[in-house]
């Protein structure tokens, strides 16, 4: 958390910071925002939904110079993590989860049948292509070719 803390002090170091009263800022940046100190607000609202610094919060408490600490949210703490985990963590019993078998945690592919008939042989042709017709050149009929002519000759 201290990176990103760093990185919105990084950020905001060109905006200009005026102070309306005290502990409202404007901080100038775009687009123009109003950082409250006191209720821990930002109008980005990035403080009230994270409940750390943005970069409008961070840049006016770096400029009025105040305590960046001291409006982090204690939970961001190192001490605080550690104390969620100084009591040891007691698995959850199975008596009240139903009964689940593997069968039904393995995912298997759909379920799929192959259409009836022959597969094609020939392909289809796609939209702007041109078919060209077989002229025998025996008969000078279409539909066939010199090899496969059963018409009688002249």
């Amino acid at each position: 958390m201290d990176s990103t803390l760093v990185n919105a002090l990084k950020s905001g170091r060109t905006w200009l910071v005026s102070r309306s009263s005290d502990h409202v800022f404007e901080v100038q940046s775009r687009p123009l925002v109003s950082v409250d100190l006191l209720n821990r607000t930002c109008s980005c609202y990035q403080w009230q939904l994270n409940g750390f610094l943005c970069a409008h919060a961070a840049t006016a408490i770096q400029k009025s110079g105040g305590d960046l600490y001291a409006h982090v949210e204690p939970f961001y703490y190192t001490s605080k993590f550690k104390d969620c985990y100084a009591e040891s963590i007691y698995p959850i019993p199975t008596v009240e989860k139903p009964l689940v078998a593997m069968d039904d945690l393995v995912v298997l592919p759909p379920i799929c049948k192959k259409p009836p008939g022959r597969p094609r042989k020939n392909r289809i042709p796609s939209r702007g292509e041109k078919i060209r017709r077989v002229q025998c050149s025996r008969c000078e009929k279409y539909g066939h070719n010199r090899k496969t002519c059963k018409e009688a000759l002249p």
